[in-house]
């Protein structure tokens, strides 16, 4: 019985535990505890499934309007110029990033491209 009662109570710890684990905000919770990458809606605010040099600039001087001090790109970032992001993800060249292109873009260190930092706004 009583090792029955300590198993059970190991179990309830380990899933208890793993519960609130889960429950942290993406990037590490409060702050200084991370960045978390935007998402293609977070550009595509149209919702056309494309992204445009104009969807970028907003973006990013939604992100300086809301970073500490209200210059820049935001986590110690200066803006990035709407035309070289664009230049770098869209890969067709035709003016605008498609899903596809969004997600294969060249990144900071760890995301597709290798560590250059050549992706654009914003670099992990």
């Amino acid at each position: 019985m009583l090792k029955k009662a300590v198993v059970l109570t190991a179990l309830i710890s380990v899933l208890g535990a793993g519960h609130f684990a889960m429950a942290q905000p993406p990037g590490g919770g409060g702050p200084g505890g991370g960045f978390t990458p935007p998402t293609f809606a977070d550009y595509d605010k149209d919702k056309n499934g494309k992204i445009t040099k104009e969807e970028i600039a907003a973006y990013n001087a939604a992100r300086a309007a809301a970073a500490p001090g209200g210059g820049g790109g935001g986590a110690g970032r200066p803006p990035q110029n709407p035309d070289e992001v664009l230049g770098r993800w869209d890969t067709n060249k035709d003016g605008t990033v498609s899903q596809a292109e969004f997600d294969a873009r060249p990144r900071g260190q760890g995301g597709p491209g290798g560590g250059g930092g050549a992706g654009g706004p914003p670099r992990p």
